[in-house]
């Protein structure tokens, strides 16, 4: 009887060492990765410090212009973007995009190429806007 408990203790053993040598075996260790992921998409206003807002001065009946404004594409592919803009005194101004040569309108969306991409806020000023002072909101939302 001793001897069926030590083959069987035996056999257990052996393969018990057997299935831990094939585990060992069939993993020699793991790497994990990380990403940070940053905006591929950012706005300069040409020609200021602070790329935060600017002021322009304008009268009643004129058609003003943001300065240039360059949206930058930092990957190395298109992408698709809606611009939108608004005021708080819609009645008074209409607002649109165009093009660096201020002759040509630009509509949403826009499909920015890996290099940078250029426009401005044309702002037409109603005769009878009210005098005082207006401001306008830009943003950029991926579509």
């Amino acid at each position: 009887m001793k001897k069926i408990f030590l083959v069987i203790g035996a056999l257990l053993a052996f393969f018990s060492l057997t299935a831990i040598g094939v585990a060992v075996v069939s993993s020699y260790g793991s790497i994990t990765g990380y990403a940070i992921i940053e905006e591929s998409i950012t706005i300069d206003i040409i020609g200021s410090s602070n790329d935060a807002n600017y002021t322009i001065k304008a009268h009643q009946g004129e058609t003003a212009y943001s300065p240039k404004i360059k949206l930058k594409n930092a990957a190395n592919t298109e992408i698709d973007i809606i611009v939108n803009i608004t005021t708080d005194h819609p009645d008074d101004i209409k607002i649109s995009m165009v093009d660096e040569t201020k002759n040509t309108t630009i509509t949403n969306p826009l499909s920015i190429p890996p290099e940078d991409l250029y426009f401005y806020i044309k702002k037409e000023i109603k005769p009878t806007a009210s005098p005082g002072n207006y401001s306008f909101s830009i943003e950029i939302i991926p579509d």
